[in-house]
């Protein structure tokens, strides 16, 4: 869908507060301690639904601010669509655009968009814990039974492979490996490898890992296995072609091929 369509954004934003619903993503910011200390402009939970929507906009018109307003729109409509099915009745008096204030669950307040190098802020002070644990309690396999293009001789079909992305700037959270080099000089940025299992027929993830790209993908797969079941039946591409690859995954009691 088109990114600058408002219809599209709010159904986008509506199938992204289903996926992550408010009270998760409230319950992952006490556990990792990353809410505000007192009532902000970018509380917490606003953050983090920001931090998702960068991935749910792409595109040349999505940058910060723009993703912030449609994230914004998004949320203020969905709340007003709620309030209509409860009573009836739409809030003819919001006259500006409002959110859920982070702690103060039920309640709102006239909200205005802060100035990017703020939302750069803000994502920085949430850091990476809060969106690893929320995706820690949502990933996994999400077909159901019999579902087309997922299943295989009764066995879940689950997919795994990696890539290695470089990164604009040393990362704070992750080991990045020292910039690829050759007899002439060294190259421009660092690198690091990420490795995932999929469930191809849905694409949803089942796990995820990430690491320095120094540590080789048969190497960071071990990170996966404890995500694989015997209903499953992994397949991997020929660079992971080992017996002791083959030897752990079948300890798991996945099938791979």
């Amino acid at each position: 869908m088109s990114p600058d369509g408002w219809l599209p954004d709010r159904m986008s934003i509506g199938a992204l507060t289903r996926t992550f619903p408010p009270e998760l993503v409230d319950r992952v910011i006490a556990e990792t301690e990353a809410h505000e200390e007192r009532r902000r402009l970018l509380p917490a939970r606003l953050v983090m639904y920001f931090v998702l929507a960068l991935r749910l906009f792409r595109g040349p018109n999505c940058g910060y601010g723009r993703v912030m307003t449609k994230l914004v729109d998004g949320l203020y409509h969905r709340r007003r669509a709620e309030m209509f099915l409860a009573t009836g009745r739409i809030d003819p008096s919001a006259s500006g655009r409002r959110v859920e204030a982070g702690s103060d669950r039920g309640r709102a307040r006239t909200w205005q968009q802060p100035n990017i190098s703020s939302l750069s802020r803000a994502r920085a002070k949430l850091g990476p814990d809060p969106v690893r644990f929320l995706f820690e309690q949502v990933a996994g396999p999400v077909a159901a039974p019999e579902a087309a293009g997922v299943w295989v001789c009764g066995l879940r079909v689950v997919s795994m492979d990696g890539s290695t992305p470089t990164c604009r700037t040393p990362s704070p959270t992750v080991q990045c490996s020292p910039a690829p080099s050759n007899d002439k000089r060294d190259g421009a940025f660092p690198q690091v490898r990420w490795v995932v299992a999929a469930e191809p027929g849905t694409g949803a993830l089942v796990e995820a890992t990430i690491g320095p790209c120094t540590r080789g993908e048969q190497t960071t797969v071990a990170d996966l296995l404890a995500a694989f079941t015997p209903e499953m039946l992994i397949l991997a591409d020929r660079n992971f072609l080992s017996h002791t690859l083959a030897r752990d995954v079948l300890a798991t009691g996945a099938h791979i091929l």
